[in-house]
């Protein structure tokens, strides 16, 4: 069975970030720049003297571009921002949450508390002091780094085995990789 559209929507709005702010300061900008040159029409065509000093002005600025590296300056800075906008508008704007429907019920879990609960399963099944346990979760995987006490060996299947444990109980389906580092801490 399916999930309620409304359940879906929600979930997407939970799992991806919002384009709202950079569209407003978009926005914003251009608004400024038309009621600019809005401004600049009214003047012109009712000042004579504006459009002698605007002149003046605009010659300024077309001499001060003619020259190479402020017109290749101008151009990288044109290019740099087309291409962060370009970026707004194109790669998904993933959160650090994922979702999950069972039943009637809808779960969002954030990736920190995720990592989290991953980190103390493998520290509860290795032996491995909680605080020397780090998990990162990415969009697949979850990387498992454990730093053992010096001369004490890891069991390395028994922490695969933790964390895939873990994310069998709260049902999300990433690959964990276990990196246990070659030297130990003392303590």
């Amino acid at each position: 069975m399916s999930a309620p559209a409304a359940t879906r929507r929600l979930l997407r709005r939970e799992t991806r970030a919002s384009r709202t702010a950079p569209a407003t300061v978009l926005a914003a900008l251009l608004a400024i720049v038309l009621l600019g040159l809005l401004g600049c029409g009214v003047a012109a065509a009712l000042d004579p003297g504006f459009r002698t000093d605007a002149a003046a002005l605009l010659a300024g600025v077309a001499q001060a571009l003619s020259a190479p590296g402020v017109a290749i300056g101008a151009g990288i800075a044109l290019v740099a921002l087309a291409a962060v906008l370009l970026a707004l508008a194109v790669v998904p704007g993933r959160r650090a949450r994922r979702a999950r429907l069972t039943g009637r019920t809808a779960l969002v879990v954030d990736d920190g508390v995720l990592a989290d609960a991953i980190a103390d399963g493998v520290a509860r099944r290795t032996g491995v002091p909680r605080p020397r346990v780090a998990v990162t979760v990415g969009r697949r995987a979850a990387t498992v780094r454990l730093t053992p006490t010096s001369g004490v060996l890891v069991d390395r299947d028994a922490a695969r085995t933790a964390a895939v444990r873990v994310l069998d109980e709260v049902g999300f389906a990433l690959t964990p990789r276990v990196l246990v580092a070659t030297e130990g801490v003392v303590g």
